[in-house]
């Protein structure tokens, strides 16, 4: 009982004593009838007759006194009883009302303490893998710094000692300086020309011509007849480091020329395609070849910068980069399930981060979603498939993510599109606005449960679901899993289990985007 109650039920008390003293002094006489009737009233203990009747004269003056409560005083006694009775009817409800909230509020701190309590878990199961990370990167270290050591070791016992070695090659230089004081050299005008321009990008033929002049036993002046066993350890290297800078250089305008024509060529099939004359052509196939560090994307309608279904996004020149699938017509894959390969019921840093394999089963991950989103207006499409092998799809025109401070929320759930067939009906708008939600951090709108342990999923809330796409994968028994299953309500609705599922968005305006 609440501190409300006691009070009332004192309050209570206090009116029905309050009351009875009331009928006490309505039934009590005055000071001065009761003298006058004391006065004329014979003793008590004398008896009268009067024919054959006998009676005792105490008994029937206490008799003829006997005082009557008014019907007014009634009456406003049993109204004062009955609102007494109704506000006591009142607060008993509203205890009853608070005690059942302060049970819910209980209820939902328990909930947030084994929250809580499985999010720590996994903050030290992840700093456990960090730690055993860093000892392994540590026993590399030292495993390399012991490495360096032997060579140094090796080195000094082949070569004799650093000191000694600088002594030398001091000495070397010097002699050198002295012989080309005595003896001026003459530079042939290819080498001439080839420090003006300080290495550049040439062909394969003029860095074989340089390797052939650095090597070869013919003279190249007056003073300068050698053979290659002619040439020290240091003058090798200087020219092997020559020829790789040279080669690097001619490796990369290769490199730089070729990724110009496969994007030459997939314009052009791009524009065939969009005339109508290219429906039947076959364009021969290229080799996938990386694109150089210079070109980057921002989303995957710039698709033929991909390599095997997989680009490099970079959404602003300070952001950091990113790896996502592709699929037809510029889509960006965010969340890919085919199989049980990769578990699903996983804590709010996981999800956060993204995780799977970008080739098979996956998820992008909550920041690099709202940063897509974020950055341009997004349509969303998704796929279907039970295991007999039905096909469907749904979609919207407009999807979007807050950032983490808002719990990552649904905050943009465009219009649902009716044209897609087969159409998988709408199971999502039911769940616009609401917050993300893991088992470890229960952000839904059900007071009384956490829908991530109900569905053991995580996704977006709201008291429930009608839709459930990070749920268990169920290979076993489809059509039993129930509510814990991949589902979507209005394609084989809560109790069958999905085969697959995609999920797909793309900048809206895609053809203005591509031209």
């Amino acid at each position: 009982m609440g501190a409300a109650s006691v009070r009332v039920l004192g309050a209570f008390i206090c009116a029905l004593i309050c009351v009875n003293q009331l009928g006490v002094w309505a039934l009590t006489p005055d000071k001065d009838s009761t003298a006058a009737d004391h006065s004329t009233t014979p003793p008590p203990w004398r008896f009268y007759t009067r024919g054959s009747q006998r009676y005792n004269t105490a008994e029937s003056g206490r008799s003829a006194s006997a005082p009557t409560i008014s019907p007014q005083l009634h009456n406003e006694i049993k109204e004062l009883m009955t609102s007494l009775h109704d506000r006591v009817g009142i607060l008993a409800t509203l205890d009853e009302d608070q005690r059942h909230r302060l049970e819910v509020i209980d209820k939902k701190l328990d909930q947030m303490v084994e929250a809580n309590t499985g999010r720590m878990e996994s903050l030290k199961v992840q700093q456990l893998n960090f730690q055993q990370r860093l000892d392994s990167f540590e026993h590399i270290q030292r495993l390399t710094r012991h490495t360096l050591d032997e060579l140094k070791g090796e080195t000094d016992s082949y070569l004799g000692s650093r000191v000694a070695r600088q002594l030398r090659q001091k000495q070397k230089n010097r002699a050198k300086l002295t012989d080309l004081s005595r003896h001026p050299r003459e530079t042939p005008q290819q080498y001439q020309h080839q420090q003006q321009q300080q290495l550049p990008l040439g062909t394969a033929r003029a860095v074989q011509q340089n390797v052939a002049d650095i090597f070869s036993n013919q003279s190249v002046g007056p003073a300068m007849k050698f053979n290659i066993t002619d040439l020290d350890v240091n003058s090798r290297l200087d020219a092997l480091a020559t020829f790789l800078v040279s080669l690097a250089y001619n490796v990369q305008d290769t490199r730089m020329g070729v990724n110009r024509l496969i994007k030459d060529t997939n314009n052009i099939k791009r524009r065939l395609i969009h005339r109508g004359k290219g429906q039947n052509a076959r364009l021969p196939q290229t080799s996938a070849v990386l694109p150089s560090a210079d070109e980057t994307a921002t989303s995957c309608l710039q698709w033929d910068l991909a390599v095997k279904g997989i680009i490099k996004l970079q959404l602003t020149p300070e952001s950091e980069p990113f790896y996502v699938p592709c699929d037809n017509e510029g889509w960006t894959v965010i969340l890919n399930r085919s199989s049980d390969d990769v578990s699903f019921q996983r804590g709010w840093l996981d999800y956060k981060e993204g995780f799977g394999n970008l080739a098979g089963d996956f998820f992008i991950g909550l920041d690099k979603l709202h940063a897509l989103t974020s950055s341009v207006l997004h349509e969303l499409r998704i796929e279907l498939e039970d295991f007999d092998g039905n096909v469907a799809h749904a979609g919207y025109d407009a999807f979007a993510i807050s950032g983490e401070r808002e719990l990552y929320s649904l905050q943009l759930l465009g219009q649902f599109i009716t044209e897609l067939q087969p159409s998988a009906g709408d199971s999502l708008s039911y769940q616009a606005g609401a917050k993300f939600s893991t088992f470890d951090s229960d952000n839904d709108n059900c007071l009384e449960c956490s829908c991530a342990q109900r569905h053991k999923a995580a996704g977006w809330f709201n008291s429930c679901a009608t839709s459930n796409l990070f749920g268990i994968y169920h290979q076993q028994n489809p059509n039993e899993a129930g509510e814990t299953g991949i589902f979507w309500d209005t394609f084989q609705g809560k109790e069958t289990s999905l085969r697959r599922v995609k999920l797909l968005i793309r900048p809206v305006g895609q053809d203005e985007a591509r031209r």
